[in-house]
């Protein structure tokens, strides 16, 4: 290796490779420049049976591809090493298979590198290495990956990942609140109350019903479906009338479908 190189170093794992973490996936990355500590970047993909190893490696590549990108004082040539063919291979021509939008942001961002640094296409390149020879830079990406699969605890610092990886985060944290209140909500005595009036209550069709209505109006109409509305049947309940019944029509309830109808 020439002493002017910044060699990188990148490695995957996952479920099926060499370590088992409860059949999950992570890819890592490890950046080797002449005179300094290696860098590292993490980020944990999920299960094994959600992710592929080519999607593995092609977060890999846009670790890669991000931890150049903040580096400093870098010097060319840069070599990216991937233990990968086949995502070698789609970083150079259109594959349509799943995953490969992921190529494609590794090929923007480090054509923009190359634009920043006024590089040429030869000063960055990105090379197979075999994932058996015990090479330094792999051992440690692999191990870098171990962690990353155990856990998004171990990622990298949001600020430093690649934009849309932390826009997945997001979507992954959303997903999982929503399917924790989903539960909650399927536990509190009022979810079969309001299953009677509005089944997708939870998928925002209040706020889609009443995003164009004043502000009174949509309380009034918070109140006509909760049933909490001044109406004898309702103030009855909480002793606030003496009765329950209509004032103009005696031995009837005076509720919502009796004062609309």
């Amino acid at each position: 290796m020439c002493t002017d190189w910044t060699p990188l170093e990148l490695k995957k794992l996952t479920a099926r490779g060499i370590h088992r973490i409860e059949e999950n996936t992570g890819a890592a990355v490890v950046l080797y420049a002449r005179g300094k500590e290696p860098q590292t970047m993490r980020y944990h993909l999920g299960t094994a049976k959600e992710h592929t190893v080519y999607e593995a490696e092609a977060v890999g590549l846009n670790l890669a591809a991000q931890l150049l990108t903040i580096s400093k004082d870098l010097k060319t040539p840069i070599n990216i090493y991937v233990d990968n063919q086949a995502v070698i291979r789609s970083s150079n021509m259109f594959d349509s298979k799943p995953g490969h939008y992921l190529v494609d942001h590794f090929c923007n961002t480090i054509a923009k590198l190359q634009r920043k640094m006024k590089l040429t296409k030869t000063d960055i390149t990105v090379r197979w290495i075999s994932g058996h020879d015990r090479v330094e830079g792999n051992e440690r990406a692999d191990e870098e990956a171990k962690e990353a699969a155990k856990s998004a605890g171990n990622n990298s610092l949001r600020k430093c990942l690649p934009t849309f990886l932390i826009l997945a985060i997001k979507q992954e944290q959303n997903s999982i609140t929503k399917k924790c209140w989903e539960r909650l909500w399927a536990k509190s005595p009022r979810h079969a109350h309001t299953l009677k009036y509005d089944k997708n209550l939870l998928s925002g069709s209040f706020m889609k019903l009443a995003s164009n209505l004043p502000r009174r109006h949509a309380s009034i109409l918070v109140w006509l479906r909760t049933k909490h509305v001044l109406l004898n049947a309702h103030l009855h309940k909480i002793t606030k009338a003496d009765s329950s019944d209509c004032p103009h029509c005696p031995g009837t309830r005076e509720d919502v479908p009796h004062f609309i109808l």
